[in-house]
């Protein structure tokens, strides 16, 4: 006689496939991460929120390179991978921007930070050999980073201001990526050199 599965069983089974079902494998866009158990994370990530630390292995530029030794700039903060396709338009526009606003007298003021998510070092300095950038690169080889900014899609871009609050968050790269990310860098540069004049002024330190 078959004997009939209990209730227990038939539950653990319901369980199982309702997990199956949500984790299950799915589609994923060229240039982007898989869904996974950091997604949820980015609810709790926004503007206004005091950006986690990101640093790594530092595999190009010079230090400093992380987000806590870097803050005081504005900065952006980009995460990345070798096998990232869209990477490979958006990292040269940060170079770009980087080096105008270097330029343009900012070098103390502003930064880029860029923390790659290959599992292997030499994947990334690979990339990089190829594709070099002028700004700090390092490598989140266990990404503790990226579940702390719960990356879920790359290039994910976030605009740190100068209080380490997280002022703008773009998850992948598109045609209007680098003119917004200009306009409002810039945009938070005047502010904090707004608020350095007004404070040399009250104190009496031109």
């Amino acid at each position: 006689m078959r004997r009939r599965p209990g209730a227990f069983a038939v539950r653990l089974f319901g369980a199982c496939a309702l997990l199956g079902a949500a984790w299950g494998p799915a589609p994923v866009a060229a240039g982007s991460l898989p869904i996974s158990i950091a997604a949820p994370r980015a609810e709790a990530i926004g503007a206004g929120v005091e950006a986690p630390e990101a640093a790594g292995i530092l595999v190009s530029g010079n230090p400093p390179a992380s987000v806590s030794r870097l803050r005081g700039r504005v900065l952006v903060v980009e995460f990345w991978a070798s096998w990232c396709g869209p990477c490979i338009e958006s990292m040269p526009r940060l170079d770009a921007l980087r080096k105008e606003m270097h330029g343009a007298g900012y070098a103390e003021r502003f930064e880029v930070l860029a923390v790659g998510l290959d599992k292997r070092v030499e994947d990334a300095e690979r990339f990089l050999r190829v594709r070099p950038v002028s700004y700090p690169v390092v490598v989140d080889t266990i990404g503790i980073a990226s579940r702390s900014y719960g990356v879920w899609r790359m290039p994910a871009t976030f605009l740190i201001d100068v209080d380490g609050t997280i002022k703008q968050i773009y998850h992948g790269y598109g045609p209007s990526f680098g003119a917004d990310l200009r306009g409002r860098v810039i945009g938070l540069l005047r502010a904090d050199a707004r608020r350095r004049a007004q404070l040399a002024q009250s104190t009496g330190n031109p």
